[in-house]
Order: C-alpha cells, then sequence, then structure tokens
C-alpha cells in the first residue's frame, strides 16, 4: 500500500512541475491579473514540492520498515524506491543549488558595481533610496535588510516629480511583493523542466507579470496616469516598445476613481508611510 502512495505522490509532484508553468504561460488572462497569476502559480509549484517531500517521507520511512521484515516483492520494491527517491532528491538539491548560485552571484555583483558610485542614501519607511550618478534613467529594488531602491540621477532630472514618485512606487511594490524571490523560483523552476520552449517562456512570462504586477499596484498608490506618462517617458527615451506597451496597457484598464485611490499622503516622502 505505501508503495502506491509514494509512487502516486512521486507522479503527482512531477504532473505539477510540469503543468504549473501553464499557468503563466498560457492564455492573456494574466496579463489582466497578474498578481493572482503569480499567487495560483506559487501555490501549484509549493504543492508540487509538499507532495515531493511527502513521497520521500513515507518512501524513506517505509524502507527503514522493510528492513526489519522479511523479504517479499513489495518490500523489496518499497525499498529500492525509498532509497533511491532519496538519492534522487538529493541529486536534484545539489543540481539546483549549483545552478541557482550564478544567478545570485551576478545580482549580488550588479548591487556591488553600483556602490562606489552612491552619491547619497536616505532612509525612508520601509526601504532606504540610494541616488547614485549616472546618465541612463535607472531605477530598481534590491530586496534585502534594509530593501533598498535604488535609483539613478538620470531618471530623476527626466521625470517630473509625480511620475518620479509613481516609479518609485512601482519599485517599492517589487519589494512588498517579494518578486524577487518570484523570479529566482521561476528559474529554479524552469531549470527542472526539459530544455525547451516551455523553460524559456516560463522565464519571460515571469519577468514579465512581476512587471505589471508592480505597475498595478503603483498605479493604485500613485495614480495610473502618472505612471503611464512615466512609462512612455521612458520608452521614448530608451526605444523600448515594452515600455509603451505597458503604459498602453494603464491607459486601457479600468481604475477607481481618484476618491478610493489608497495613495497615502505625502508618498514615499521622508518618514512617510508607504
Amino acid at each position: 500500500m505505501l508503495f502506491w502512495v509514494v509512487l502516486a505522490c512521486g507522479i503527482a509532484s512531477i504532473a505539477v512541475a510540469l503543468l504549473a508553468p501553464l499557468l503563466l504561460t498560457v492564455g492573456r488572462w494574466q496579463l489582466l491579473h497578474p498578481r493572482t497569476a503569480l499567487s495560483v502559480w506559487f501555490g501549484a509549484f509549493f504543492i508540487g514540492i509538499g507532495l515531493a517531500l511527502a513521497g520521500l517521507i513515507i518512501g524513506v520511512a517505509g524502507a527503514v520498515a522493510a528492513s526489519h521484515t522479511p523479504i517479499g516483492s513489495e518490500t523489496l520494491l518499497m525499498t529500492i524506491l525509498g532509497w533511491a527517491g532519496l538519492g534522487a532528491f538529493g541529486a536534484i538539491a545539489a543540481f539546483v543549488a549549483v545552478s541557482a548560485e550564478p544567478v545570485l552571484s551576478s545580482e549580488t555583483g550588479a548591487l556591488h558595481s553600483l556602490a562606489p558610485i552612491a552619491i547619497s542614501r536616505e532612509q525612508r519607511r520601509g526601504f532606504t533610496l540610494v541616488r547614485f550618478e549616472s546618465d541612463q534613467p535607472i531605477a530598481f529594488a534590491a530586496p534585502g535588510r534594509p530593501p533598498e531602491i535604488l535609483l539613478s540621477t538620470g531618471m530623476e532630472s527626466l521625470l517630473p516629480s509625480a511620475q518620479l514618485q509613481a516609479v518609485l512606487a512601482h519599485e517599492y511594490a517589487h519589494l512588498r511583493q517579494h518578486h524577487a524571490w518570484a523570479t529566482r523560483i521561476a528559474r529554479i523552476n524552469a531549470l527542472c523542466l526539459p530544455r525547451t520552449h516551455s523553460a524559456r517562456a516560463l522565464r519571460r512570462a515571469t519577468t514579465l507579470l512581476v512587471e505589471l504586477a508592480a505597475d498595478d499596484q503603483a498605479a493604485r498608490l500613485a495614480g495610473p496616469a502618472h505612471l503611464a506618462n512615466a512609462l512612455s517617458t521612458l520608452a521614448a527615451a530608451s526605444n523600448d516598445a515594452g515600455l509603451e506597451l505597458r503604459a498602453e496597457r494603464l491607459v486601457d484598464k479600468r481604475w477607481p476613481g481618484a476618491v478610493k485611490r489608497r495613495r497615502p499622503p505625502a508618498a514615499f516622502a521622508r518618514d512617510s508611510s508607504i
């Protein structure tokens, strides 16, 4: 009986690992509800991990118990399956750790490269705003302790105040919604998939959806018009058609009225509540 339970858990976890990315890569509903799509995918991904761990624990426990019982066909199968599952889990964990290390190193290296050219660090509620010298319009979130939002002088000079606050709201949404982890887990999930279009599609879909989810949150905080105008300005400056499409999406989407908008007073000012 335990043999079939372990086998069912293993098959179900593999099916979830292969099918969960379809939640992000099939259809267009994700573009309208990016945060929901990411949440559903996260849930499916961790259910798959839970099934794999449950099968592994049951398999190893069954293998240990089988070593104290008379040898039979099911006992032998349980022993083989349990220890083979433990070995496979260790091999997969090692593969993921080795493959994920360059990703983490590249992110850390990018932050270290900007540290020498930082011109100011300003503590705000929930994050540290780090300004650095660059002619390029750049802003990105750096999760950590404490979390940081890095902002270039080129971005500050390009955008008026209201649009700049919308960009900061976008980056803050990345921090609050843990999008860095979503991206890393998507890369790990992609490593477990066959080297086919599905792995590349998962990485692309995750990258797009975290941006759209951050757009939606920033639009609710700072106003969709300000963020759409900021994206259009950045699209013209960088010749990036993707930014213009995101701006058009914000314009076409229905939003609550200004009275209902969840915009805190003095948004993103020093010591303000975000």
